[in-house]
């Protein structure tokens, strides 16, 4: 069994886009709807962590863990625009929590795991770098708790592997049920799963040399699944995850 807690303190990054550089867009198309731009500041927060891990039979092992994290002046970034360039603000508060089941099972030559976890993340009234959101958005996420962009609420990941004669094959697998999107985060995209496949040998080369050969594929299925979809808060565009992907290791182990 464990428990704890910490108290963070956590700086935001050094990039920052100043006052004086809004104002040279006055009277432009890109004029900001709104302009003020308060600092970022550093974010502060308690957070609270318990959990337990049980031996159930010899190999077989389960845990539950669950956390809680309530923060003051939330450091998020987003994407605002077209640009691959993130921009930091604040939520004057913010909370997330969750928990995590895992189970691990490791006897002869099967091996398995199996994890699930619940987040919940959420933020209300940003309180820095206001010029990034448009009025109608600033002025719903005053006066409402609104989810965070890597906000999701089910997330799942299996595996299982075999060895046999210093062959061992591995299957595992993924699961979301999407992240965040739409008008303040109200919305969520689509869930999306993959699968990766791998295959890997070990050759004995002396007593103390061997050579490790291994080929993967990465979502075996080729599944195309967005990640977001380009809106949201601090979304400017399209994300997608990795398509099938096809991957060779050689090592050398002395």
């Amino acid at each position: 069994m464990h428990a704890g807690y910490a108290r963070y303190f956590t700086p935001p990054p050094l990039e920052a886009v100043p006052q004086s550089t809004i104002g040279k867009f006055a009277g432009t198309t890109n004029e900001s709807e709104v302009t003020k731009d308060t600092p970022v500041k550093s974010e502060r927060a308690h957070y609270f962590d318990a959990g337990m891990t049980q031996k159930i039979a010899e190999g077989f092992t389960v845990g539950i863990d669950g956390f809680y994290k309530s923060s003051h002046s939330v450091l998020d970034e987003g994407q605002f625009g077209e640009a691959l360039i993130l921009s930091s603000f604040n939520y004057k508060r913010g909370e997330i929590y969750g928990g995590e089941f895992t189970a691990n099972y490791d006897q002869g030559p099967f091996a398995a795991y199996l994890n699930a976890a619940y987040g919940w993340a959420r933020g209300t009234n940003v309180s820095s770098a206001q010029f990034l959101f448009g009025r109608d958005e600033l002025d719903y996420i005053r006066h409402h708790w609104v989810f965070l962009d890597h906000d999701q609420r089910f997330t799942g990941s299996a595996g299982v592997s075999y060895t046999w004669n210093d062959w061992r094959l591995a299957i595992d697998g993924l699961y979301g049920n999407g992240l965040r999107r739409g008008f303040a985060n109200t919305q969520k995209n689509h869930p999306y799963e993959t699968f990766n496949v791998g295959l890997s040998r070990r050759i004995q080369l002396t007593q103390k040399t061997a050579l490790k050969i291994r080929f993967d594929v990465v979502n075996i299925l080729d599944k195309i699944y967005e990640l977001r979809d380009g809106s949201g808060i601090g979304v400017g565009a399209p994300q997608f995850g990795q398509r099938r992907g096809f991957y060779g290791t050689v090592a050398f182990d002395f």
